[in-house]
């Protein structure tokens, strides 16, 4: 039996084009974003988008966090770099170490990190798929640096004591043939709704743990529970359940009839995606939904085995 090995590393290119098809919203894109930046303690997290006629729009995510080194920063941007299996954080809301590069290369062909931390020099690194491509050698090269001429879009970091910027670039899944202006303004409504209801447990409250900004604008959060309304009937007590992968807590909720809320509160408590899509069960992780409505497989006939 042979012993020699082989090195079969995948082709750059190749792989990372196959990795756009993952099969991101805009708005789930940009709360993997947020996710990185909540477990990096931020508590306000500010999204810009800007839109351009002549297809050099961009979206940036800039939080207050802890920031990186250049050598955190480094391995944030490589793919794969922490393992499912590594122990993590309680409070870390990442698994595979690989969301912050598909979740962005799923919107755009260039993103670009740049991170303060204090103590440390300001570090900067981009990925850009159009240059990866020209390349014969299949390389896994990350550029230093800003691309050319944008500059002013990461300068909003400089005002921050510490923090990490996300700029996407060339956003060729958004701004796609025939997309213009009124298009993408209903993409942003889009994502604040989303936005808005994934987080909804941090950003309520008279001191939310986070605040999200959209062009300067706070997010309300959207509460699927209508806790505060006057007219709820009931809502169950809370019940802990231990589990080998930690402490869960269960609670039951009952919406008030229709006929007790106005026209407005009717459609707004809706959600996203209307009020049946919306029923069901809400999983949380600390206090990030990951799951909104649906019955996990519970309803109708059970399969016979």
């Amino acid at each position: 039996m042979s012993n020699k090995i082989r090195y079969a590393p995948p082709k750059a290119s190749a792989m990372l084009e196959a990795l756009r098809g993952l099969g991101y919203s805009t708005a789930d894109a940009l709360a993997d974003i947020i996710d990185n930046s909540i477990s990096a303690g931020a508590s306000k997290v500010w999204i810009n988008f800007n839109w351009d006629e002549d297809a050099a729009a961009f979206i940036s995510i800039l939080d207050n966090g802890s920031g990186m080194s250049d050598p955190e920063l480094e391995a944030a941007m490589r793919l794969g770099d922490k393992s499912p299996l590594d122990q993590r954080s309680k409070d870390d809301l990442g698994r595979f170490g690989m969301g912050l590069k598909t979740a962005s290369f799923s919107q755009c062909r260039s993103l670009t990190v740049t991170s303060r931390k204090q103590g440390a020099s300001d570090s900067c690194l981009r990925w850009d798929l159009d240059e990866i491509a020209k390349r014969d050698d299949g390389a896994w090269v990350l550029f230093e640096g800003v691309s050319p001429g944008s500059e002013a879009r990461i300068s909003p970091l400089e005002e921050q004591l510490s923090g990490t910027l996300v700029l996407w670039e060339k956003l060729d899944r958004i701004v796609t043939d025939g997309f213009n202006a009124d298009h993408f303004l209903k993409m942003i409504d889009g994502v604040e709704t989303k936005l808005s209801m994934i987080f909804h447990r941090l950003l309520e409250g008279r001191k939310p743990l986070l605040t999200l900004y959209i062009n300067k604008v706070a997010i309300k959060p959207w509460d699927p529970f209508l806790i505060d309304h006057p007219a709820k009937p009931w809502n169950s007590p809370v019940e802990k359940r231990w589990t080998l992968s930690g402490d869960i807590e269960v609670e039951c909720h009952v919406l008030p009839h229709k006929d007790m809320l106005s026209l407005g509160e009717y459609e707004n408590a809706a959600g996203p995606d209307g009020w049946n899509s919306q029923q069901g069960f809400y999983v949380y992780r600390n206090k990030r939904l990951l799951l909104a409505g649906g019955w996990l497989g519970l309803q109708g006939e059970r399969m016979s085995v």
